[in-house]
């Protein structure tokens, strides 16, 4: 079976992405808040030194370890800088439903932060290490710097076109073909950040996840993945996944990259 190594987390060459990530197998401290908003849109010399200059502090979570973020009273946002959170939001009639998964280079409470009472809790699938930043001090850059605040706008469509495209295969594919298109929109996730260089990835998430976010139960994403292994179209291990045939499953899935990293890439 593969394994996921260190090497395979290396930034490839891409000319038009002006800042770059650090592998998964790097320093995490090279995730930073400025260089993930330069991925989605052109920041200045300015605006970068100015993004660095958020106050920002550390936060480390241990697995199944739960943070709460009130964006009716003092909000937070977290950069996740290593491992793998899931997001709910809270609401007593419903309980805590995971809405969203979040990797390294992913920027948790963004959208949230534009709306009030919008209490969300973030759970750690795995041992986390985060950044907290102040959602007042970020807001007041996003009305000083047009860019920054437009590099930020972008980050939340993006996000909200894969919500979209997820829920898209959830109301109109079979079960094995929405586990499918999830594996694809995070190897996807993982190439647009260019943290990969091959097809295989890291994925610590348990079926008991996925299951939750697709609407599925744990049996049947095991099932799922099983037959998706049969087909060849992936291989599995208990931390990662190799996406053998990623225009095949494309193809059965109509994963629709274009629709959700069409704009940035214009850019």
């Amino acid at each position: 079976m593969d394994k996921v190594t260190a090497d395979e987390y290396k930034w490839p060459g891409d000319e038009n992405k002006g800042a770059r990530l650090a592998g998964l197998g790097g320093d995490n401290l090279n995730i930073r808040l400025e260089k993930v908003l330069s991925l989605y849109g052109p920041l200045n010399e300015e605006s970068i030194e100015a993004l660095s200059q958020v106050h920002k502090r550390d936060v480390e979570l241990k697995k199944n370890q739960k943070v709460f973020s009130l964006c009716n009273e003092k909000a937070d946002l977290f950069l996740v800088k290593e491992g793998w959170v899931s997001l709910a939001h809270a609401a007593i009639k419903r309980g805590q439903d995971i809405c969203n998964i979040f990797m390294p280079g992913d920027i948790i409470g963004l959208r949230e932060s534009f709306f009030d009472n919008h209490d969300i809790a973030i759970l750690a699938l795995t041992n986390c290490k985060l950044e907290r930043f102040s959602v007042s001090d970020l807001h007041q850059l996003f009305r000083e710097r047009d860019e920054v605040r437009e590099a930020a706008t972008s980050y939340v469509l993006v996000n909200d076109n894969i919500s979209i495209e997820r829920l898209r295969s959830c109301t109109h594919h079979r079960s094995e073909e929405r586990v499918a298109h999830f594996l694809l929109e995070v190897y996807e996730r993982f190439k647009f950040k260019g943290l990969l260089t091959s097809n295989v990835f890291s994925f610590p998430v348990t079926q008991n996840v996925v299951g939750e976010l697709l609407g599925m139960t744990s049996v049947h994403v095991s099932r799922c993945m099983t037959a998706l292994e049969q087909k060849k179209l992936i291989r599995k291990t208990r931390s990662s996944i190799k996406i053998i045939q990623p225009e095949e499953m494309a193809k059965i899935t109509d994963f629709d990259k274009a629709f959700v990293y069409g704009h940035v890439c214009l850019n």
